[in-house]
C-alpha cells in the first residue's frame, strides 16, 4: 500500500493495519479460496475496483479492529441483476426475483460457514462483526503463533 493512501486514511481516523497484518490476511485469503475450490465452489480474492465474477469473493479487512480477517461474499451477478431489475421495474422491494436472490445468498452463507468450519477456519456470520454485512461470512484472522 502506498504511503499517500496510508497517510490519507490515518488523517481520516481509519488507519490501515501494518503491512505484515495485511500480508497475513492475504495468505489467509489464499487458503480460504483453496478450500472453497476443493469443495467445488468458485472462489477468488477480491481486489478494489475489479468486477466480481460469480462465486465466493474473499476480501481482506485492512482497517479497524478486525484487520487481517476476511469477508466472504457469495455473488450471483446474473440472479442479483434480474432481482434488482424486477424490484426497480415494479417499484416493489419484495419482488419475487429479488427475494429469491436474497434467499440464495442466505443459503450460500450457511454453506460457506459449514465448509470453512470443516476445514478448520474460525468463521461466523459477518453480521456478528459488522451489522451492515448481512449475508456475508467473516473469517477471523489467524492468531499469531
Amino acid at each position: 500500500m502506498d504511503p499517500e493512501t496510508r497517510a490519507r486514511a490515518a488523517a481520516y481516523g481509519r488507519p490501515f493495519a501494518p503491512e505484515e497484518v495485511i500480508a497475513a490476511g492475504h495468505d489467509l485469503a489464499a487458503r480460504v479460496c483453496r478450500e472453497l475450490r476443493r469443495a467445488g465452489l468458485p472462489a477468488h480474492v477480491q481486489h478494489p475496483q475489479e468486477p466480481s465474477p460469480p462465486g465466493a469473493s474473499v476480501e481482506v479487512e485492512c482497517q479497524g479492529e478486525h484487520a487481517g480477517g476476511l469477508h466472504v461474499r457469495w455473488g450471483a451477478p446474473e440472479l442479483g441483476a434480474a432481482g434488482l431489475r424486477a424490484a426497480a421495474e415494479r417499484q416493489d422491494p419484495a419482488a419475487p426475483e429479488w427475494k429469491r436472490y436474497g434467499e440464495v445468498v442466505v443459503l450460500m452463507q450457511t454453506a460457506l460457514i459449514g465448509i470453512l468450519r470443516l476445514a478448520g477456519f474460525s468463521v461466523v456470520p459477518a453480521e456478528e462483526v459488522d451489522d451492515l454485512a448481512e449475508g456475508d461470512v467473516f473469517v477471523h484472522a489467524d492468531t499469531p503463533s
